[in-house]
Formats: structure tokens, sequence, C-alpha cells
């Protein structure tokens, strides 16, 4: 089913998230392990948009779904080609993560758009508006962050405040997973909701 798959690369997406971000605070001390969640990251940073991308193409149908596919497939393409000409340097990271912030937003206004434009929805399309609108908020907060480190403006980027930019990504990080928390327990819990409401031949007076 396309809920149970969706879901899957979303737990997915937010394992691999908490593991990065947990890993950047320093809480990893000795050698090995610090060497195993910097080769994560670095497999993060690749990954992440293609894990979007597919959980949008499993939420989605028709054109649009055909459509997901094809963007993440040719995403991980364009990875692989910057890879090999260039390796791991700061610039591929700039250019993959900036290309991967644009996808991402799109696709989370396409699918909130989608949504608003339907009379009627299932239990897993109220689910994955919330997950949309967690994603649009989360990424668009971090697009905040990245043209301000990248494109600050002033003399060695007086204007940009890391400590500030570390402070609203954690923060909007925390809302986005919350929100996104909410919006698949909603659907779990309606699903047992309807489940209750239609046992056939059940009668209060049975007993």
């Amino acid at each position: 089913m396309r809920q149970v798959n969706t879901y899957w690369v979303i737990g997915i997406y937010w394992l691999f998230n908490g593991l990065v971000n947990l890993s950047s605070q320093g809480l990893i001390h000795w050698t090995a392990g610090r060497l195993f969640m910097r080769r994560m990251n670095y497999c993060y940073t690749f990954m992440e948009t293609p894990m979007v991308l597919l959980a949008f193409a499993f939420a989605s149908s028709g054109r649009l779904r055909k459509q997901l596919l094809l963007v993440m497939l040719g995403f991980v393409v364009g990875e692989t080609i910057l890879l090999a000409l260039q390796g791991y340097t700061n610039t591929s990271c700039t250019l993959i993560t900036g290309a991967g912030l644009l996808a991402i937003l799109g696709y989370s206004v396409a699918g909130l758009w989608q949504y608003l434009t339907r009379m009627e929805h299932s239990r897993f399309e109220d689910s994955m508006v919330f997950v949309y609108a967690a994603l649009l908020f989360g990424y668009g907060s971090f697009l905040i962050i990245y043209i301000f480190a990248h494109y600050r403006t002033g003399p060695a980027g007086v204007t940009y405040n890391e400590t500030d930019s570390f402070l609203l990504y954690y923060i909007s990080l925390l809302l986005s997973a919350l929100v996104t928390s909410t919006g698949l327990g909603s659907y779990g819990l309606r699903k047992k909701r309807t489940r209750r409401r239609v046992i056939p031949g059940y009668s209060s007076s049975s007993s």
C-alpha cells in the first residue's frame, strides 16, 4: 500500500535526520564513532532530497507521481555526475543542497495546492497535508539560513550570525517533526475509530 511505503520513507528520513543532527552536537567522542557519523553525514547530504521526493511520489498518483519519480532519478544522476567531476567539496554540497531545497519546497507547495483544490479527502491525504506543511515550514526556514550563509553581505559576513542561524534551524526542525508526528498520529487514530464503527453485527445489547 502506498500509505505504508510513504510512512516507511518518512520514518527513515526522520531517523537519519535525527542521527545526523545529534552527531553534530559532539555527543560522540570515540574516534570510530565520529568517523562513522561523518560518513553517514556525507551519505545523508546526497540522500536527503531523493528520500523526500520518493515519499512525495509514494503519496501521489497519476502524472504527479511519474513526474516526481523522474525528478528524483534526474536529481540522483545530477548528484552522481557532480561528485564524479568535483568530488565531495563545499561547492558540490552547496549546489546539491540548494537544488534540493528548491525541489522540496516546490513539491511541498504542489502537494498542499493539490489538497486544497479537492473537495473530498481520504484519511491518508488528511495526514499528508501535515507532512507537506511541516516540510514547507522546515525547509523554508532552512532556505533563509542558506541564503544568509552563502550570500551574506558586508565585510567578512558581518550581517550573518551563526548562533542565531543554528537556533532558527533547530527550532524549525523541532516544530517540523512535531507537525509531521501529529499528521501521522491523526491517521492512525482515525483509522482505529473507523474500524470500530464498521464492525458488522455488533450491538451493545448483545452481551
